[in-house]
């Protein structure tokens, strides 16, 4: 997004007093510290997503110093495994790193958020054994966010049970995502985040557009419809949620 400032005023409209900017890469994680610095209201994840393991530098060193020496990242992500096959792109299209690849990059993110005690927001695309399994193989838990929920119901039990939170976007708002509405009404309230996800996955009736934060507030009415409570309400939830996760309040 060039319009920084205009989105940051529109959010600012709606309602929205804070956003966590995710890091994708090295390169992106340095960007992210920058919009930090720059807007008292922005605040960061640095991290290496595993879209884009194979086209950037890996240094859980540079990592680790963005973190401590940056006051407003609050976190360790975008990070996690895919399991996806990008059968319908383009021959020429960033093809992903093997499992195996992704599982090493993932584990040392996870042991430097453990090491300074910092939460993990976690990208699952169709790897929940993957995910689980590497996990399981943690001395301990970090603390943490899996964002756009796409598990399954065993898989999403499995990382409550666990003390996760769990965010969805405005894909539940989208026709074909009855799973995900019913998925949501087994997540705990004290677990519940909510996030847009942008640039990505507008909710209706802005599908197909840009996304941008201030479309949180559409998302959240139409989930407090679905949970049968105020949106007052779920929005007070999932601030304290977001607060106690990411600021320690």
């Amino acid at each position: 997004m060039s319009d920084i400032e205009g989105v940051l005023a529109r959010a600012n409209e709606n309602g929205v007093e804070k956003i966590i900017v995710p890091g994708t890469s090295d390169e992106d994680s340095k960007k992210v510290v920058g919009l930090t610095e720059k807007y008292d209201d922005v605040y960061g994840l640095v991290g290496v997503h595993p879209e884009e393991i194979a086209h950037c530098t890996f240094d859980i060193a540079h990592l680790k110093r963005l973190i401590v020496e940056n006051k407003k990242i609050v976190g360790v992500g975008e990070i996690g495994m895919e399991n996806y096959e990008r059968t319908q792109e383009p021959k020429n299209a960033r093809q992903m790193p093997n499992l195996k690849t992704q599982e090493s990059i993932f584990r040392e993110q996870l042991e430097l958020a453990l090491e300074i005690n910092k939460p993990v927001v976690i990208h699952n695309r169709q790897a929940d054994e993957e995910i689980m399994e590497v996990l399981k193989n943690l001395p301990k838990q970090p603390r943490g966010q899996f964002h756009c929920w796409a598990g399954n119901e065993e898989m999403l039990r499995w990382v409550l049970d666990r003390g996760y939170y769990v965010s969805f976007c405005g894909n539940i708002t989208f026709k074909s995502a009855d799973e995900l509405r019913r998925l949501i009404k087994l997540a705990p309230k004290e677990r519940l985040l909510l996030e847009t996800d942008s640039p990505y996955l507008s909710p209706e009736p802005l599908r197909g557009t840009q996304n941008e934060p201030k479309n949180v507030k559409i998302t959240a009415g139409y989930i407090a419809k679905l949970l049968d409570i105020s949106i007052t309400e779920l929005d007070r939830i999932t601030t304290e949620n977001a607060e106690c996760l990411f600021f320690d309040i």
